[in-house]
């Protein structure tokens, strides 16, 4: 038989939920662990992406890929109530909510 529908299915519903922005090694483990922790309590699915930095960032700031947790869209509210309920700070995570970069195809 032919290709199967599904090969030719787009998967673009996938929404930055936030991204981990503190500065130490260490602290982006911890947030990193917690955020996985709750979302996996709470049956939301999410992958992370790791959001290399720009050239000039590597070179002159010696910035490293941050960790940038991402969701199905249907699942939005949810994740950013379990973000809400960590009462992480702006200078550990941003909240972003947007659609995201990766344009996956199966």
């Amino acid at each position: 038989m032919g290709d199967s529908m599904g090969t030719k299915v787009k998967v673009n519903n996938e929404i930055d939920l936030c991204e981990i922005v503190a500065p130490k090694h260490k602290k982006v483990e911890e947030i990193r662990h917690r955020i996985s922790a709750a979302l996996q309590y709470a049956r939301i699915s999410y992958f992370i992406r790791w959001q290399e930095p720009g050239l000039f960032g590597k070179l002159v700031f010696r910035e490293k890929a941050r960790p940038v947790f991402c969701v199905n869209a249907a699942q939005l509210e949810d994740a950013l109530r379990i973000c809400e309920e960590l009462r992480l700070t702006n200078q550990d995570v941003h909240i972003l909510g947007e659609k995201s970069k990766n344009k996956y195809s199966l």
